[in-house]
């Protein structure tokens, strides 16, 4: 699937107010999770107990997650690699990990 059609199906499926329990490939699900507040054409808006403010998540760092989500999965790309190229990896992460609906 293209990112520009994963994109569009994120904009359909991620509704506000939906809680989103944060994921690592390392890790599985760890005990905190974020609620989202908005998603528009550009980016996510989310609401985390951990961060002082909302975070907005543009569309980009969703590419590079996604185009990058085979090897993380499979522990080829290092969390801290994926830090250097995204600073929103742990939001990116989480939302696509839910919306496949796989088990950790």
């Amino acid at each position: 699937m293209s990112f520009q059609r994963f994109w569009s199906e994120l904009q359909t499926k991620l509704k506000p107010r939906v809680t989103v329990k944060n994921w690592t490939a390392a890790k599985g699900y760890l005990g905190d999770q974020f609620t989202i507040v908005v998603v528009s054409t550009n980016c996510v808006e989310i609401d985390s107990p951990n961060a002082e403010n909302r975070q907005y998540v543009p569309k980009g760092d969703f590419e590079v997650m996604y185009n990058n989500w085979d090897a993380y999965c499979s522990k080829k790309l290092q969390r801290q690699e994926l830090i250097v190229m995204t600073r929103f990896s742990k939001y990116t992460m989480s939302i696509i990990k839910h919306l496949s609906g796989e088990p950790a």
